[in-house]
C-alpha cells in the first residue's frame, strides 16, 4: 500500500491557470489575492477584514497589506479579537470580530477556486495513474487539484472517496450519494475542502453554531453544475469548471435551519447598495459556507462533531499499513504538533519499518525528523530534492531501490 501526503508545495506545481497565478502560501496570501480579478468584485466582502486592520491593528489596509502578512498570524489575531467579546453585552464588536472571521473563509476560498479554475492538472493525473484501489491520498491542502485528477483518471469518485458519505452532492441539483462503495483510493483531507459545505455559522454571544438542523458533522459536497444554483442574494457567477465556483457555493436544500427555540425568531436582512448588482440567481434555502478549518494555531476541529476525528482516525490507520509513505511538499511546520503526533502514534503501532521517499526543494529538515523523530533508518529513507512539476519523473517517485 502506498500513502501519499499532499502539502503545499503539491499545490504549487500548478502552472496552467489561466490567472497566471499559482497557489498561495501564508506570506504571499494577500499578494496573491491583489493579483486576481476577485480582489475588485463587489461580491467578494472585504468590509469585515478591513475593518480589523483599522480599528484593532489600528494601521492603514494598504500599507498592511502591502507587506507579507502571514496569514496564520493574522487569522489568529482575529480568532482571539472574537473571544474578546463574550456574553450578551458584546454586541457591535462581536458582530463585527465575527464577520471577519468568515469572510476570510471566503476570501481563502474564492482565491483557491479562482486559482484552480482551469485545465486539470497534470502532476496530480500523473499521481493518479499510478495509484492503486488500496492506496491513500491524504492532505492539508483546501484545494480541489487531486480531487479532480482522480475523478478523471481513476474511478474516484465524491461518493465515498472522501473517507464519509456526505448528506448530499450537487451535480447541477442536489442529490443522494450512491451508497455502493467504490474500488479506489481514499483522498481523505484533513483540514477541509473548498467543496465542502456546512451551514453558515452564527455566534451571538460566545460559541459558534452551525445553521443547520443535521448533526455538525454532516457534510454537503459540490461537484459540478450547468445551470445557475440557489445562493446568497441570488449572486451566482458563471464560468467556473468542475469541482469550483464563484465566491459564493449553492444554499442548501435539504435542511430546513435549526429552530430558534422557544419564544425567539430567527430574522435575517441584507444591506443593499446602489453600487453593488444584484443577483439574478435564486436565492432559496440554507445559506452554505466551504467547511474547511481556518489556519490558525488552535485549531478547531471540535465543531464539527467526529468528523474530522474520523478522518485523523483514517490518516493513522493508512500511516500504519503503507508500505511506502511518499511525502510531497509537506514541511512538517513547527505548529503543527497534531500533523506530528499522527506520525508518532501511527509509527508505534506498526510491527515493521516503512520506506519512506521525501520530495521537498529544501528536504534537509524533514529528513532529520524522520530519522532522529521517527526512527527511519538511512536504509528505508529517500530523499529527492526538488519542486514538484509537470516533470517529476512519478514512476521513479513510487518505486524504492532499498540500498
Amino acid at each position: 500500500m502506498n500513502f501519499l501526503l499532499l502539502g503545499a508545495g503539491a499545490s504549487k506545481s500548478y502552472s496552467v491557470s489561466p490567472t497566471g497565478v499559482r497557489m498561495p502560501i501564508a506570506k504571499d496570501f494577500f499578494s496573491t489575492f491583489e493579483k486576481l480579478d476577485i480582489s475588485g468584485h463587489p461580491w467578494v466582502l472585504i468590509d469585515g477584514l478591513l475593518d480589523f486592520v483599522m480599528r484593532v491593528k489600528k494601521e492603514n489596509p494598504m500599507d498592511f497589506f502591502s507587506r507579507d502578512v502571514d496569514i496564520e498570524e493574522l487569522y489568529t489575531e482575529i480568532e482571539e479579537n472574537l473571544n474578546c467579546y463574550v456574553g450578551k453585552d458584546a454586541g457591535l464588536e462581536r458582530i463585527m470580530a465575527f464577520k471577519s472571521y468568515t469572510q476570510l473563509i471566503f476570501i481563502f476560498s474564492a482565491v483557491i477556486n479562482s486559482i484552480q479554475n482551469g485545465p486539470i492538472s497534470r502532476p496530480h493525473s500523473a499521481l493518479a495513474k499510478m495509484l492503486s484501489n488500496d492506496d491513500m491520498v491524504v492532505t492539508f491542502n483546501w484545494d480541489t487539484l487531486m480531487d479532480r485528477a482522480l475523478n478523471s483518471e481513476t474511478e474516484w469518485t465524491t461518493d465515498y472517496g472522501y473517507g464519509f458519505w456526505p448528506k448530499s452532492i450537487y451535480r447541477n441539483c442536489w442529490g443522494a450519494p450512491n451508497e455502493k462503495q467504490s474500488t479506489s483510493p481514499l483522498l481523505i483531507k484533513l483540514h477541509g475542502s473548498v467543496n465542502w459545505l456546512s451551514s453558515h455559522p452564527m455566534s451571538p454571544e460566545k460559541d459558534v453554531v452551525l445553521m443547520q438542523e443535521s448533526a455538525p458533522d454532516t457534510v454537503w459536497i459540490y461537484e459540478s453544475t450547468e445551470e445557475p444554483y440557489a445562493c446568497f442574494a441570488g449572486r451566482y457567477t458563471p464560468g467556473y469548471e468542475d469541482f469550483s465556483y464563484g465566491y459564493y457555493p449553492p444554499n442548501i436544500l435539504d435542511d430546513r435551519g435549526r429552530a430558534a427555540g422557544p419564544g425567539r425568531k430567527l430574522v435575517s436582512a441584507r444591506l443593499k447598495l446602489p453600487w453593488v448588482p444584484e443577483g439574478t440567481a435564486s436565492s432559496e434555502g440554507l445559506v452554505s459556507i466551504p467547511l474547511i478549518i481556518p489556519p490558525v494555531k488552535q485549531k478547531n476541529y471540535n465543531g464539527y462533531g467526529m468528523l474530522f476525528d474520523n478522518l485523523w482516525t483514517k490518516a493513522q490507520e493508512g500511516l500504519t499499513n503503507a508500505e511506502h509513505i511518499i511525502i510531497i511538499g509537506y514541511s512538517f511546520p513547527r505548529t503543527d504538533l497534531k500533523s506530528n503526533q499522527l506520525f508518532l502514534d501511527a509509527f508505534l503501532n506498526r510491527k515493521d519499518i516503512p520506506y519512506i521517499t521525501i520530495l521537498d526543494p529544501l528536504p534537509e529538515r524533514v529528513a532529520e525528523k524522520f530519522r532522529f523523530e521517527f526512527g527511519i533508518p538511512n536504509s528505508h529513507l529517500r530523499v529527492i530534492k526538488g519542486f514538484f512539476t509537470d516533470e517529476t519523473d512519478v514512476n521513479e517517485l513510487f518505486s524504492f531501490q532499498n540500498s
